[in-house]
């Protein structure tokens, strides 16, 4: 093997990735198809270092592999995609307010719902048709349209 490439395993120990995810983010067009030794084992240049601490940073703010390998698609093309990153970070951080939101809101009920069932265990015995008494007893849920 020539010096600068990488096994499969050096890779994984030095990027802190399983051989398994780099074989993934392989088939995924992530990284780039590696060359093989004579006996077969996949070895990589060692700038493939930084594209695999690329993927781990975007995947650590919430990037998924497909809008990872769009990135790096734009980046193949000589052209920046940070504004794209940007833009991606702003409607991302608008979705995660309105799941804090709904989080807040589940969560005020449920602490209502937990004061209220306090004291009330062990439930009686149920009819054949109950499941939990506790949940029985909430309201009746109206349907939101294209709900089941």
């Amino acid at each position: 093997m020539s010096t600068g490439m990488l096994t499969i395993r050096a890779l994984a120990t030095e990027t802190g990735v399983s051989s398994k995810a780099l074989r993934y983010w392989e088939s995924r067009g992530l990284l780039p198809k590696p060359g093989r030794t004579h006996t077969g084992y996949r070895v990589y240049p060692a700038d493939v270092v930084q594209k695999v601490q690329f993927i781990r940073k975007a995947k650590s703010i919430g990037f998924t592999l497909s809008e990872i390998r769009s990135l790096i698609g734009i980046a193949k093309e000589k052209r920046t995609p940070c504004e794209g990153v940007y833009a991606w970070v702003s409607r991302k951080l608008v979705a995660l307010d309105q799941q804090i939101a709904l989080l807040t809101k589940l969560r005020a009920e449920l602490q209502q719902h937990q004061r209220r069932w306090r004291g009330r265990l062990p439930c009686p015995p149920l009819s054949p048709n109950e499941i939990c008494c506790l949940i029985e007893e909430l309201p009746s849920l109206t349907c939101e349209p294209g709900r089941r």
